[in-house]
């Protein structure tokens, strides 16, 4: 049997790390699918700056930037469609799904 002196010091660490532990440490749904939709966009901004550069140095011969058009596209498709998620997700818990608070 513990003493009460360590019976007590123990019931004190236990409540001063109870709020630590009950601070939601799993993110909401709504918070992953924001965060799904906000690297979807991260990925349209690379592969639109890739295009572009493409365009740049196409010299009048844009056929050679259809595969960085495929995958700008690509990558535009994902994120609508990862927005949407977000929207529906989060308006499911009376959350706003854009992805600027």
């Amino acid at each position: 049997m513990m003493p009460f002196k360590i019976r007590t010091v123990s019931l004190l660490l236990v409540l001063s790390i109870a709020p630590v532990l009950l601070a939601d440490p799993m993110p909401s749904e709504c918070n992953v699918a924001r965060d799904r939709a906000k690297s979807k966009y991260g990925a349209v901004r690379h592969y639109f700056d890739t295009f572009n550069r493409c365009v740049s140095s196409a010299n009048d011969d844009l056929r050679q930037c259809r595969a960085e058009l495929n995958d700008q596209q690509s990558a535009l498709g994902d994120f609508i469609f990862a927005q949407r998620v977000a929207q529906d997700v989060c308006g499911a818990a009376g959350r706003s799904g854009d992805l600027v608070q």
